[in-house]
């Protein structure tokens, strides 16, 4: 029976994996830390002395692949759906806040309602920047596509760029914006709608996938890192790890679930992006349950040096995206910089800053810039037996939770695939 060896237990590697198990085909999950989940995992915190994620995420009702994947594992309880979907923002230099709320339906008819739309924009300027994001070619840049003349550059596209892409507007990818853009908002307020990991990353997308795939007798080992790959005639024969080499068998498959840097390292013919971008976390304990405007779960801020701020039950986190020159200060000094900020939008002392955290995820995405976008990998390589899977793949989103699952789900399709192809059982 043929065996499919997956590299990674990040979540595209374990959408892949259970994806695989899910089929019957016999798995082993390699993965080279300690611990399952790489960027989008939660931990135990000395510092704040309780369950912390690494990073904030939200999905959206247009993430069909992340919610089968939750499907899958009995975990879809794990989050939990805002309806009817809405975005709060405010500005923290004038103190003005506001929800973007998109209405039911396909036709954004929403744009045309003062109390739905951004302050201080109107109607036709969406329809004409809309326009032109969809006219973009994939040479331009969200601000080379729209220009920064309108208030919607500050107040709709920026705020979006940063939070998808993980990259400033004045660089992001237009056409990859354009993706959200049409997977979202034109497909009406249900697609819209966040779903918020109300209890935590790890217990919605990483401890259940590692019970499913216990469960269905694959095997995952820990402290496993991978060095190096030998090919012949076109397919992979062996993996060598820090401690030991492990022959492939001739109906076997490999799928590499690593970020582009390792799988660059890895697999030198391997295509793909080399420019990344940090995102910085900040997390303040509060003494009680803290509120956000309207009781949200998050909010976006503008003219701010952070972005969104995530709520649950006295934690506070802040996201900062393309953060890249603010990780470069002292974690103190950031913690200093941002607590006057959310005092601000929480109504605390600005005075009384309470224990934090700071967390710089360095490469917490490629940089989505036309040109990296052009860098993006397929699933497929030119070694028959070996697959590639990632956000950072050529999945056509963004690098997001969404894209991760994507391309595990199609990695384990292609390696299944090959597997039948080539004669071999993919399950007794």
């Amino acid at each position: 029976m043929a065996t499919v060896h997956v590299i990674g237990a990040g979540i595209s590697g374990l959408a892949c994996a259970t994806r695989l198990a899910r089929s019957g085909a016999n798995v082993v999950v390699y993965e080279a830390v300690g611990h399952a989940g790489g960027r989008a995992r939660s931990f135990h915190d000395d510092i704040l002395d309780c369950v912390i994620d690494n990073g904030n995420h939200l999905l959206l009702g247009a993430n069909d692949s992340t919610r089968a994947y939750l499907s899958d594992l009995d975990a879809s309880e794990m989050i939990q759906e805002i309806k009817p979907a809405t975005f709060p923002f405010m500005d923290l230099s004038s103190g003005e806040r506001w929800q973007v709320r998109p209405n039911g339906g396909l036709l954004p008819t929403w744009i045309f309602s003062r109390d739905r739309r951004i302050p201080g924009t109107r109607a036709g300027e969406y329809l004409k920047q809309a326009y032109r994001l969809h006219r973009a070619r994939n040479s331009d840049t969200v601000l080379g596509a729209l220009g920064k003349d309108s208030a919607l550059y500050e107040t709709l596209w920026q705020p979006l760029c940063r939070a998808a892409l993980n990259t400033d507007a004045s660089e992001a990818s237009a056409k990859l914006l354009w993706t959200v853009v049409r997977e979202t908002f034109l497909r009406g307020e249900e697609a819209c709608r966040p779903w918020f990991f109300h209890k935590g990353l790890s217990v919605a997308l990483i401890y259940p996938a590692i019970k499913f795939l216990e469960a269905n007798n694959a095997e995952v080992r820990f402290n496993a890192r991978l060095r190096g790959l030998r090919w012949d005639d076109h397919k992979i024969t062996s993996m060598h790890f820090s401690e030991e080499m492990r022959r492939v068998g001739v109906e076997d498959a490999i799928v590499l679930a690593v970020p582009p840097n390792s799988c660059n390292a890895i697999w030198p013919n391997a295509k793909a992006p080399t420019v990344a971008r940090t995102i910085v976390n900040a997390h303040y304990k509060m003494d009680k349950t803290a509120s956000l405007p309207w009781n949200a779960p998050f909010i976006g801020l503008i003219n701010s040096e952070t972005h969104w701020i995530f709520v649950r039950d006295n934690i506070l986190s802040l996201t900062i995206s393309a953060g890249d020159l603010l990780a470069e200060k002292p974690n103190r000094e950031i913690a200093n910089l941002l607590w006057p900020e959310v005092a601000k939008v929480v109504g605390s002392s600005a005075d009384r800053m309470p224990a934090w955290r700071i967390i710089k995820e360095r490469r917490a995405t490629f940089a989505q810039t036309p040109e990296q976008v052009k860098a993006r990998a397929t699933t497929d390589t030119v070694i028959k037996n070996l697959f590639l899977a990632g956000d950072w793949t050529d999945t056509g989103l963004p690098a997001t939770i969404e894209g991760s699952v994507r391309s595990g789900f199609k990695a384990a399709s292609q390696a299944l695939k090959a597997i039948r192809n080539s004669g071999a059982n993919v399950a007794d």
